[in-house]
């Protein structure tokens, strides 16, 4: 491979990438441990309200040329524009409808789950209360929704940190 004149022997492997909308700073905090302890290193942008995660996706405002997630992990109570709105609206975005949404909520309410899976989310996950669970469940979101890279014939997924 030849960049910037140079000749290299190796391969440039682009990080996936994961938008976490969360509110919480200490919920924040213990995804990007249990991304840090399941040995992911993913390209993660947080946005903290809804509002801000449809200005991410939309690439507006301060978000102009931000990257477009391979996953969003989405909390649903939120402040200024809630969970529900951004499913509702990336699932009438025909740009942004294919985008994998996972739901992390602390609600085991049945009934939220139905309308998170009927606005189209692939997966609803109740936040657990131990880490060693919620380290599992990362694992279970990256494997099951990050796309595989293959540098050298080796299927692995990088998903980096930003």
């Amino acid at each position: 491979m030849e960049r910037f004149g140079l000749r290299t022997n190796f391969s440039v492997v682009e990080q996936c990438a994961l938008l976490h909308v969360e509110d919480d700073d200490a919920n924040a905090f213990l995804f990007r441990a249990a991304l840090d302890q399941a040995g992911i290193a993913a390209s993660v942008y947080r946005v903290s309200d809804g509002d801000q995660a449809l200005a991410f996706l939309n690439r507006s405002g301060l978000y102009a040329i931000a990257r477009r997630p391979d996953v969003i992990v989405l909390d649903l109570n939120m402040p200024r524009i809630d969970g529900w709105t951004v499913l509702s609206s990336l699932r009438a975005n025909d740009m942004l409808q294919a985008i994998p949404v996972v739901v992390l909520s602390t609600s085991f309410r049945q009934e939220d789950q139905r309308h998170s899976l009927a606005l189209g989310a692939r997966r609803y996950i109740v936040k657990p209360r131990e880490f060693d669970k919620l380290v599992r469940d990362v694992e279970s979101i990256c494997s099951d929704f990050l796309p595989l890279r293959t540098e050298s014939g080796r299927s692995t997924i990088f998903i980096g940190t930003a």
